[in-house]
């Protein structure tokens, strides 16, 4: 009796044993798989938050890369970083950077220049009314010497030659300039960081915002100068220029550009960044026209206009809304920015006066 009762009672031990074993391994199967998941997971989190450490510490502490890049107004690039010998790479910056005095880094001259070239062609020109081809040659040259007298002292010097060819009635005003002074000027301040003011005298080039208001006119063949002086200065997050110029007639033989007393501008331009890379920039420019003619007796017009054109970088977007001075009207723009060089732009213009309202919408596509 004693075996027969012990019997039962062994198998169902060894049963209940084999079972825990059974599930043990069972549950120590799934810990390998849910370890094998996860082993992974965690792999692509540590290279994720090396790479991160890694590129934090580049821009905390690796060195700001130099602006070795070419702008509109040759006279805003900067080359004094290639004082440094371990920074030049092209055999262009043995003439970026041209020392003026021994052991004295801030005394330089920059020399620098292009040259342009553009086969126009125009079908059915003068507005059909003459059904030809007019295809012809555009050339410009242009070089410039920027000369460094120290910290606060500096002159800047631009030649430019326009030159057309085989134009069907000969070069227009924007066509040719056989060689004149694109700029010329003389520029002091106080430094050209942060809570700075500098001073420019003489012939210059502007170019704000949109271009709306004020553009140096690089589509054509002949760019546009001014004649005048410009304050600029940096307070913190804020770059306010302010200036008083006229613009140069164009003539197309040598040195014979002059100022046009006709037309007068001074206003103010100011920029602010924002943080996420947003940049808010306002402009507010006061034109004198003078004009003797008998649709307008008293011999002069003043317009004030003014420009608000916010933007944030990398976007494709850009907004921009210009008040001139008639009562009661606002012009506003939406540019958006394709692929390439090809872009959209809408335009309207809404208000009201005394005989009946105003409303148009303008569409443009570029590229």
């Amino acid at each position: 009796m004693c075996v027969g009762v012990a019997l039962p009672s062994t198998t169902g031990r060894m049963r209940g044993a084999r079972e825990a074993i059974e599930k043990s391994s069972v549950r120590v199967g799934e810990r390998k798989q849910k370890s094998m998941r996860i082993f992974p997971i965690l792999a692509l989190a540590f290279r994720l938050a090396v790479l991160t450490a890694h590129a934090q510490s580049v821009e905390a502490g690796g060195p700001a890369l130099p602006d070795r890049s070419y702008k509109l107004l040759r006279e805003d690039e900067d080359w004094s970083f290639l004082r440094d010998t371990a920074l030049r790479k092209e055999s262009w910056d043995l003439i970026k950077y041209v020392r003026l005095r021994g052991g004295v880094d801030d005394w330089f001259m920059t020399i620098g220049g292009e040259a342009r070239e553009v086969w126009e062609q125009i079908g059915n020109d003068s507005w059909g009314q003459q059904p030809y081809m007019n295809g012809y040659l555009n050339e410009r040259y242009m070089l410039y010497f920027g000369v460094h007298y120290g910290k606060h002292v500096r002159t800047f010097v631009e030649l430019k030659s326009g030159l057309n060819s085989y134009r069907i009635g000969g070069p227009r005003p924007i066509d040719e300039k056989k060689l004149d002074f694109q700029a010329g000027f003389l520029e002091v301040g106080t430094s050209t960081g942060a809570d700075s003011i500098t001073l420019r005298v003489g012939r210059q080039e502007l170019e704000y915002g949109s271009g709306r208001l004020l553009d140096v006119r690089e589509g054509p063949n002949v760019r546009l100068s001014f004649d005048g002086f410009i304050v600029k200065s940096k307070i913190d997050s804020w770059q306010i220029d302010g200036f008083a110029v006229r613009p140069d007639l164009d003539k197309p033989g040598y040195f014979d550009n002059a100022p046009n007393h006709a037309v007068g501008f001074w206003g103010v331009y100011a920029t602010r960044s924002l943080p996420n890379h947003r940049r808010l920039p306002a402009a507010w420019v006061f034109r004198v026209h003078r004009r003797n003619t008998s649709a307008y007796p008293r011999g002069k017009s003043r317009r004030l206009s003014s420009e608000a054109r916010p933007w944030r970088s990398g976007t494709p977007w850009a907004r921009g809304f210009r008040a001139p001075s008639r009562p009661n009207s606002l012009d506003w723009i939406l540019t958006t920015k394709a692929s390439g060089s090809s872009a959209r732009s809408v335009q309207g213009t809404s208000g009201h006066g005394p005989w009946r309202p105003k409303r148009a919408i303008d569409f443009r596509q570029f590229g």
